[in-house]
């Protein structure tokens, strides 16, 4: 394998993690305020949908596909925000409830507003410019994260700021504080509900930015049920990363780059399924998870605190 096939695969992973890593801040935000959110691959559908319903009505503006994209992923995820905290409803029954609605409307809307079935691609597309970054284009794998679309930069963007938000300010500090406590938050003065709805509407911004991605840069229309999983891959990956933004923007490359070797496995024809390759990320997140949830058990129940107090 040479450089500039390695170069190349890189370059796939950066693309591929794009969408996973906005899902995933969004669904992190929602962790560290105590939302147990799995509604994110209904709003990034929703998103996928309305970014290339106003590409369509537009006349082939990608820029406000993007934009239609998020303001009807944030209206989208007010619906779950409602449900979770006006009525108190249960966070996994209120996010499937979400993703099965996100499938039935844009499959229903398909049809209603533009009269096609399965999928809709627009008549003319303007696709987002790749920028070319000057310093580094001809350096081997450095070369990978030259030629990318502006969204995905504004995801590097993101996941700093989202670190600085959660860890470098007080909004942070009450966020992490309603997860941790609600009652302790409410004694301080913080209000659960108003920072409940502020990350759940961040996150359906997020994942309208994602859905849009996804279908004007990568494939250039909307099929239905297009999201194919990858806000369970978001979840797994803030799971994984302990609702971290670096830590899960890492992992978010792991699914990237596990897809990105299957993609090349699959068109050089070797005769090993890329499954078996997308599948690493997977087993390396539950042998992770367990090895934690062990190492916490311990914590709780004392062993680990005898240990070294016996040292």
């Amino acid at each position: 394998m040479n450089l500039d096939m390695i170069s190349d695969i890189l370059s796939s992973m950066i693309r591929i993690a794009t969408p996973i890593i906005l899902m995933a801040l969004g669904g992190l935000l929602c962790q560290r305020a105590g939302v147990f959110n799995i509604a994110m691959e209904g709003f990034s559908l929703i998103g996928a949908f309305f970014g290339v319903a106003f590409v369509q009505i537009s006349g082939g503006n990608v820029y406000i596909g993007f934009l239609g994209a998020m303001v009807f992923g944030l209206l989208f995820s007010a619906i779950f925000a409602l449900f979770v905290t006006r009525f108190k409803a249960n966070h996994i029954i209120a996010s499937i409830a979400m993703n099965m609605l996100g499938l039935g409307l844009t499959s229903y809307l398909l049809r209603a507003l533009f009269d096609v079935q399965g999928r809709l691609a627009p008549d003319t597309i303007n696709k987002l410019p790749l920028i070319t970054i000057p310093v580094i284009k001809d350096i081997p794998i450095l070369s990978s994260l030259s030629g990318q679309s502006i969204i995905t930069y504004i995801t590097i963007i993101l996941v700093v700021l989202v670190y600085i938000m959660l860890f470098k300010t007080k909004t942070g500090l009450s966020i992490c504080a309603v997860g941790e406590s609600e009652n302790a938050a409410t004694t301080a003065g913080i209000k659960p509900n108003k920072v409940r709805w502020l990350v759940i509407l961040i996150s359906g911004v997020l994942c309208g930015l994602a859905g849009a991605y996804l279908s004007t840069v990568i494939v250039s229309q909307f099929s239905e049920n297009m999201v194919a999983g990858r806000g369970f891959t978001a979840f797994t990956a803030f799971a994984f990363g302990n609702a971290h933004p670096i830590w899960s923007s890492l992992v978010g490359l792991l699914f990237g780059i596990a897809e990105a070797i299957g993609i090349r496995i699959e068109l050089a024809g070797i005769a090993l399924s890329p499954s078996i390759i997308k599948m690493f990320p997977y087993a390396l997140a539950i042998i992770a998870l367990t090895i934690s949830s062990y190492t916490n058990k311990l914590k709780v129940s004392g062993v680990i605190g005898m240990k070294r107090k016996g040292r």
